[in-house]
């Protein structure tokens, strides 16, 4: 399945679900007063503000909270569409708990069942259109930049782990990506020169983004740019190595597991 882009991973994502969702909360209950929530809220001794705040709180920590594990997580998962959308719904039942205990000793004689069936009904239903609209409006900016770039004739966008914007080359000028470590090593050229870019990266992140343009995995440490690849040729220890077609690059490894994908491409 489908990975989400590194978008969805930004801080200022984060904080923008954290706040967003419960603004759009308060704002939908308090023009709509859905599911006689203001009955709910009130708990028969006029708290309908009290309790709407605290719940507005409630759930703005807690998504804060989540959504800070999402952000430090960044470098370790790479969820798919499925799974993130799982991680919503998971958030939603979250907040649905804390809401729940929270109305369950304020109303002291409702069974905490029944107020947890309730709370998860009302904010599964409020909380799922800022959900979507965010979502939404993230994919329409993730999509932006792949337009420009058809425009810009294949420009690569290198983001660090972060998903800060560090490195824009031509695909067709990135000769090769090393890994070492907790970095990359992108070499490429650059007004016919030779440059290296180390970038704060995993292999896994950036090999989707590497076989949209061309580039492919050669070896566990490296992805090559198959049209500088000159030939494939096997050393005196067996090891197979491609050849670039400048002087100055050193043979890059193949691995027997990439090596007939590479070879039926040149």
């Amino acid at each position: 399945m489908t990975k989400i882009s590194d978008i969805f991973y930004r801080f200022n994502v984060q904080l923008l679900y954290a706040l967003m969702i419960p603004f759009s909360f308060v704002v939908f209950v308090l023009i709509y007063r859905p599911f006689e929530l203001d009955e709910f809220l009130d708990v028969g001794r006029g708290l309908y503000a009290f309790n709407l705040t605290m719940i507005t709180c409630i759930m703005l920590v807690t998504l804060f909270i989540t959504r800070m594990i999402l952000y430090f997580l960044r470098g370790h998962i790479q969820l798919s569409l499925g799974w993130y959308i799982f991680w919503c719904c998971m958030e939603v039942v979250a907040v649905s708990h804390f809401m729940t205990l929270y109305m369950w000793l304020m109303l002291q004689t409702v069974p905490y069942l029944e107020v947890l069936e309730r709370s998860v009904y009302c904010l599964s239903f409020i909380m799922v259109f800022p959900y979507v609209i965010i979502g939404l409006s993230l994919k329409l900016v993730e999509k932006t930049p792949e337009v420009r770039d058809v425009d810009m004739k294949t420009r690569m966008r290198f983001l660090d782990i972060h998903g800060n914007l560090k490195l824009v080359a031509q695909a067709e000028n990135v000769l090769y990506i090393v890994a070492e470590e907790n970095y990359v090593n992108i070499t490429y050229i650059d007004k016919e020169k030779e440059k290296t870019y180390v970038l704060r990266n995993s292999m896994k992140n950036l090999e989707e983004m590497c076989e949209h343009y061309g580039l492919l995995r050669c070896h566990r440490s490296y992805i090559i740019n198959k049209e500088h690849v000159k030939s494939l040729r096997k050393d005196k220890d067996g090891y197979i190595l491609a050849e670039l077609d400048s002087v100055d690059k050193p043979h890059i490894p193949v691995s027997k597991k990439y090596y007939d994908a590479l070879a039926a491409l040149l």
